[in-house]
C-alpha cells in the first residue's frame, strides 16, 4: 500500500474519530463519573470494545469486498466512486454543523467488562457503520494487490485513529468533569473537519480518474477519457 495512501487514510479517518457520534458519547459516559472507576480508567473499556467492534466491520467489510471484486469488478469501481461522494457529503453535513454533540449527561460508574460491552454494541447497533465501511473504506483498496493486507493495514491504522478520538474526549471529561469548552470548540473544529474530508474526497476522486476506475465504472475502453 502506498504510502500517500496510508496517510491520506490517516488524516481522513482521525477527522471522522474526532467527530463525536455514538461510540464517542459512550466513551465520555464512562469518564464523567467521579471515583476510580471514572476517569480514563473507566472510559478504557468503551475504548476497546469500540476497538473490537471495527475490527468485525472490517471483517466483514472485507470479505464481503472480496467476493464483489472477484464477481463484479464494475460493481466495485461503481463503489469507489460512491466513497468518494460519501466523503465529500460528509464534509458538507461537517460544514452545515449536521453532525451530533456530546452527550453531557454522566452514566453510573461501571467497570471495564461493562464499558467494553456497552461499546462493542453501540459500535455494532449503528446503522451508519455499514454505511461507513462500505463507502468510505473501497477507495483506500487496490483490487489489484492483496486486499485482505491491505485491509489488515487500514484496520491497524483505525486503532490509532479510534483510540485517539475517543482518548481525546474521554480525556476532557476526565479532567474537566464537564463538556462546556469541548462543546464550545467544536463548531470551529467542524469547519476544519469539512474542508479537510473534502480535500480527501477530490484526491481520490482524482485517483479514480487517473487510474481505470471511470472507465471500468462505465464500460469504456481504457483510454476513451482522454
Amino acid at each position: 500500500m502506498p504510502l500517500e495512501t496510508i496517510f491520506l487514510f490517516l488524516i481522513t479517518d482521525l477527522m471522522f474519530c474526532l467527530t463525536p457520534g455514538p461510540a464517542t458519547m459512550v466513551a465520555v459516559s464512562h469518564a464523567l463519573p467521579l471515583g476510580p472507576r471514572g476517569g480514563m480508567r473507566g472510559a478504557l473499556g468503551p475504548i476497546v470494545g469500540v476497538n473490537i467492534g471495527n475490527f468485525i466491520w472490517y471483517g466483514l467489510t472485507a470479505f464481503g469486498l472480496i467476493a464483489l471484486i472477484a464477481a463484479v469488478p464494475t460493481a466495485y469501481s461503481v463503489l469507489r466512486w460512491l466513497g468518494v461522494a460519501y466523503l465529500a457529503w460528509m464534509g458538507w453535513q461537517m460544514f452545515k454543523g449536521g453532525t451530533s454533540t456530546l452527550a453531557k449527561q454522566p452514566a453510573r460508574s461501571a467497570g471495564f467488562r461493562k464499558g467494553l460491552l456497552n461499546g462493542l454494541a453501540v459500535h455494532m447497533s449503528n446503522p451508519k457503520a455499514l454505511l461507513f465501511y462500505t463507502a468510505f473504506i473501497p477507495p483506500f483498496i487496490d483490487p489489484d494487490g492483496n486486499v485482505l493486507l491491505q485491509f489488515a493495514i487500514l484496520a491497524g491504522l483505525t486503532v490509532i485513529t479510534e483510540t485517539t478520538g475517543l482518548t481525546f474526549y474521554s480525556a476532557l471529561a476526565s479532567k474537566a468533569r464537564n463538556l462546556g469548552n469541548a462543546d464550545q470548540a467544536q463548531p470551529l473544529f467542524q469547519k476544519i473537519a469539512a474542508l479537510v474530508l473534502t480535500g480527501a474526497a477530490l484526491i481520490l476522486g482524482w485517483w479514480n480518474l487517473t487510474d481505470n476506475a471511470m472507465q471500468s465504472a462505465f464500460n469504456l475502453p481504457t483510454g476513451a477519457m482522454g
